[in-house]
Parts: C-alpha cells; sequence; structure tokens
C-alpha cells in the first residue's frame, strides 16, 4: 500500500516549484499541484510506480503546459535577481519576458515545450529528461534543439517588433 503522506509531504514542493514556474501564480500552482497528485493517485492503482519522482515532474510539466496553452492571460513571474531587489523597470521587463515565453511555450509541441522547461526551468539533464518523459536521450535532444529553434522563430520577431 502506497504512503501518500510521504509521498505528498516529499514532492510537494518540486511538484509546486514546477508549477510555479510555468504558471507563475501561487494559487495556480497550488490547484495544479493538487490534480498532479490526485491523478498520481489514480495511476498508482493502475499499477506499480517504480519512479515517484518521474512520475510526478512528469504529470506536473505536461498538466501545466496544457493549462498555460487554455490560459486566457498569461501570468507574470515575479524578477528577483541575485543579490539585490529588483526594481520597478527590471520588474517590468521581467514580467514582460516571463509573458513571451509562457505565450510561446505554448506554441511549442508538449515533447518540445516539456523538454525545454524541464532542461531550462529545472535544469534536468538530458538524460534526467529522458527518464521523466521515457524517451530517449536522442529524442531529448531533437527536441530542445527544435524547441530553442521554434522560440527564437517567435521570440525573436517580437523582440525586434517592440524595438521599432
Amino acid at each position: 500500500m502506497t504512503d501518500w503522506q510521504r509521498i505528498v509531504r516529499n514532492h510537494h514542493a518540486m511538484v509546486f516549484r514546477i508549477g510555479y514556474r510555468l504558471l507563475g501564480q501561487t494559487a495556480d500552482a497550488e490547484d495544479l499541484a493538487q490534480d498532479v497528485f490526485l491523478e498520481a493517485y489514480q495511476i498508482s492503482w493502475r499499477g506499480t510506480v517504480s519512479n515517484w519522482p518521474g512520475l510526478l515532474t512528469r504529470l506536473v510539466t505536461l498538466r501545466g503546459l496544457d493549462r498555460l496553452r487554455r490560459s486566457p492571460r498569461m501570468k507574470a513571474l515575479p524578477a528577483n535577481p541575485v543579490g539585490r531587489q529588483p526594481g520597478p523597470h527590471e520588474e517590468s521587463v521581467a514580467r514582460e519576458l516571463g509573458d513571451r515565453l509562457r505565450s510561446a511555450l505554448g506554441q511549442l509541441t508538449s515533447q518540445q515545450a516539456a523538454v525545454f522547461a524541464l532542461a531550462y526551468g529545472e535544469q534536468l539533464t538530458r538524460d534526467e529528461i529522458a527518464a521523466t518523459l521515457e524517451t530517449t536521450a536522442d529524442a531529448v535532444s531533437t527536441a530542445l534543439f527544435k524547441a530553442r529553434q521554434r522560440l527564437a522563430e517567435i521570440l525573436v520577431p517580437q523582440a525586434v517588433e517592440n524595438r521599432t
């Protein structure tokens, strides 16, 4: 029998952190975490889960991206440069960049967005991402390359357009 209190206690912070990075709001990240743990509970009834961190990371990333795509309005992440408090200009720039990145992530394929989020948000290695998403390291490399390429296509024209 699965010890759910232990699983939630051990993995809630990770699930919340990934959800917050994707959605940018505490309440949204908490709702997502609840949904992820409920889905994980349902999955555990169908069979034994051998890798809880991998399952939960995969679920929160994919479900968070689903919510991001459905969101009518992207929410901004607060800026917090290391070593000092951000000023109003820095907060505004960070908010705008966060909105653009979230919007652009929603335009990627699920695989590309998940790989990008895990590589840059969670800073997982290629092999860790492959294990989490149950794919190969080569597929991760390809998806990450395509994600960066597509994000450049989306974001660079926006940046140039905003300067003119």
